[in-house]
């Protein structure tokens, strides 16, 4: 029997790292990279530079950072997970969840309660949890991903 596909949104390689090797156990996974945060089209193309190291199941969301105004943390994960779910129902995905929870400086708590009133086809998480963060570097230095040092977004540059 076929496992149930999931689309798992990601920030970046690294993060998806962990949440791909625990996910796939149980669902057939395709990562969506959707990065209107990042703060250039470089920073976008880096990142899904190190994606491509993991996976070649990469849906790309283009790059349309002109339309990203002012948004706080809880809005950009809101516009992700919503962003997420509108490609599950367009490509008929059974589930979907987020590589976000993989950071240590991520809200999973938030990121969750947020994935669930989307839908309940949200797979919430902690990928953090269980030396998962850990985890993630030790497979991002050995696939030789670029490993950045901020969420992607200007805010935290100023």
């Amino acid at each position: 029997m076929p496992k149930p596909r999931l689309l798992l949104a990601c920030c970046c390689g690294p993060c998806a790292t962990v949440a791909v090797e625990r996910l796939s156990v149980d669902y057939d996974v395709t990562c969506l990279f959707w990065g209107n945060n990042l703060d250039s089209q470089a920073e976008f193309d880096r990142r899904l530079e190190g994606l491509y190291k993991l996976t070649d199941k990469v849906i790309v969301h283009p790059y349309e950072h002109e339309n990203w105004q002012n948004q706080n943390c809880a809005r950009c994960f809101r516009l992700r997970l919503e962003n997420a779910f509108a490609y599950v129902q367009k490509l008929g995905f059974d589930y979907f969840a987020t590589s976000l929870t993989t950071s240590p400086h991520k809200p999973a708590a938030l990121i969750n309660e947020i994935g669930a009133s989307i839908s309940d086809k949200y797979v919430p998480s902690d990928f953090k949890k269980k030396d998962g963060f850990k985890r993630s570097v030790e497979l991002s230095k050995q696939l030789k991903m670029y490993r950045q040092n901020y969420c992607g977004c200007v805010k935290p540059l100023i």
